[in-house]
Formats: structure tokens, sequence, C-alpha cells
């Protein structure tokens, strides 16, 4: 039985990218897809075979180990494949790339809307490419928003699993001087608490620096469940920075996470 593994994909490299796709609908240009929030989408024109969508990592790719990529909120049939691809030059119009995984859109992926693909090993390009096939069904056009293409980090244990979520959301009640209620209605979101156990000087480095570049302002993806990545991906930003709590014998011990899921 595999075991749960716990995974942050929490430095995207796509986001400070060159991006330009080969089909774009004039209100919902590629640059949508560097947009934080899921309901600014790219749309393509039409579903024919063969839309791509190419990021640029600029001259400091080799930097920029790949191992992870997540697209949101797309609307792909299932049966459709994305080819990512990886390559030293420019890949506009090639038929392969270096690099290739062929991803084939499953049942489960079609209803999350999301794709969730942990790579081998790391791939370093400075050309990523997201290579689409002809969409099936009722859609007339293909649409995504915010992808990642970036590394994960893995802490050394596994994380404690009595995780909990709750519904919220910025609602808000007021009463009138007669004691009426009414309330302006806001979207309902989860929030996450998730134990963690931080062990040895590496994993608190890597929590550390998880902490400098997000921290409450950036949003990341936690994957909770390695072995079901696509439903238990969350894609948010912490409520709170990382407590980190006293070191004893070199070993940092149990902390928690809060997390709230990004609308």
């Amino acid at each position: 039985m595999a075991v749960k593994k716990l995974r942050f994909m929490w430095l995207n490299y796509f986001d400070s990218a060159t991006v330009t796709a080969s089909s774009e609908a004039a209100d919902y240009p590629v640059s949508n897809l560097q947009n934080r929030w899921k309901t600014w989408d790219w749309r393509s024109v039409g579903v024919a075979a063969g839309i791509e969508i190419i990021s640029d990592l600029g001259s400091a790719w080799a930097t920029k180990p790949v191992q992870a990529f997540v697209l949101e909120n797309m609307n792909f049939t299932v049966g459709m494949t994305v080819e990512l691809g990886g390559h030293a030059a420019d890949p506009t119009a090639l038929e392969h790339t270096t690099y290739e995984n062929v991803i084939t859109i499953t049942a489960a992926m079609a209803a999350a809307k999301r794709i969730v693909v942990f790579l081998a090993a790391a791939e370093t390009y400075r050309w990523w490419r997201i290579k689409m096939s002809a969409g099936g069904g009722a859609i007339t056009y293909l649409s995504a928003s915010h992808p990642y293409l970036g590394p994960y980090f893995e802490p050394v244990r596994s994380y404690r699993t009595q995780w909990k979520r709750w519904p919220e959301s910025d609602s808000v009640i007021s009463y009138s001087d007669g004691g009426q209620a009414s309330a302006t209605e806001r979207p309902v979101f989860w929030v996450y608490e998730l134990p963690i156990t931080i062990v040895g000087a590496a994993d608190a480095q890597a929590y550390a620096a998880i902490d400098t570049e997000c921290g409450i302002k950036k949003p990341l993806w936690i994957c909770i469940d390695t072995t079901d990545e696509i439903a238990s991906t969350v894609y948010g930003h912490f409520l709170e920075y990382i407590a980190f709590p006293s070191m004893v014998d070199g070993r940092l011990w149990e902390t928690t996470l809060l997390f709230r899921e990004e609308l």
C-alpha cells in the first residue's frame, strides 16, 4: 500500500516567464494564466488539435528545475491529451520536444477541473510547452487558469493524518435598529488545519523558504495525499506565517499550518 505523502508546490516559475499562446480569445488572453485568481482564465478560439501555450523561463533557466505541473480550472474533456514538453529552444510548431510527458485526461481530472503531475525526476529546460489535443463533447473552446511549473518540497517524514477542514465565508450579517437581519452574501471556501512534524535542519530550511516566498501573501498548491493527488491538491494561501517550535536535539517538533482555499 502506497504511503500518503505531503507535497508543497510553492516556487512557480511560470509566474515570471514570458508566455505566449497559439490561440487566444480577445477577452481571455494568455496573460490571464499568470493571474492568481482561478476565475481569470485563458480561452482558445475553437477546439482544434495542437493549440499550444509556451513559456520561456528566461536566462536563469538552468537554476529552475521543474518537478511538478499543475493546471487549474480547465475545461478539458475525458480522453483529451495534454503534452507537457521541455526543450532547449523555442518549440513553437515542433512535432516533438526533448522532454515529453503525455497526460490523458481522466474522469477525476475532468470532474476536479485540475491536472496534477509529479515528474519522475527534476527536468531543466528554458522552454516549456503545454500542447492540447482537440476538445470533445459540447465545448467550443479550450480554457484553463494559473498553471504551476516548478519544484516540490516533500518533508522527510509523513505528516500526521489528523488534518481537518471546515467551510467559511466572508459574508457579512448586519442588523437594523429593529433587530431585523440582512446579509451580504459572499462565496463559501474551505479552511484547512494541517498538523505537521518538522524533522531536521533541511526540512526547517525548506519550510522557512516557503514562508519567505509565500507567507500569507502569495498562493501555493499543497497536495495533502500523494495517493490521490487530483482530489487532495488544494490551491490557496496561508492565513498565518509558519510557527516554528523550539528545537530539541537538532529536531524541530510539531506545528500547525492554517491554509485557506483560493477562489
